[in-house]
């Protein structure tokens, strides 16, 4: 058994968004994971086999990736044909973020080559 309480909001919390995104511009493997781990979230949400509670359809996606620091919203399915006024991706070019480990870059840019 566990009680529900109230929780109050917290004050003096610091904004630590602008940081994720500039770490995420920086460094691939930061915004990979992002990206991922927002996917995981909402296809949880979406499998969840109690859907009277978790609806995918209440989702504040926008909100939702602004809490993941996303810089772009992904391509999935539970996102096909959704409007995001609220959510503004960067203007950067996603696929020249590299990533800071340099084997891991040179892998990625080999793959670029092949599929050129």
């Amino acid at each position: 058994q566990c009680p529900m309480q109230e929780m109050k909001p917290q004050t003096n919390v610091l904004d630590l968004l602008p940081k994720l995104k500039s770490m995420a511009l920086a460094d691939r493997a930061v915004f990979e994971k992002g990206m991922k781990a927002f996917v995981s979230y909402v296809q949880a949400y979406a499998k969840h086999e109690c859907n009277l509670i978790f609806r995918i359809k209440d989702l504040d996606f926008a909100s939702l990736a602004r809490g993941f620091a996303l810089l772009k919203m992904p391509k999935m399915p539970e996102l096909r044909g959704k409007c995001f006024p609220d959510f503004t991706p960067v203007t950067v070019n996603t696929d020249s973020i590299s990533f800071k480990d340099k084997n891991r870059e040179k892998q990625r840019q080999k793959k670029l080559e092949e599929l050129k």
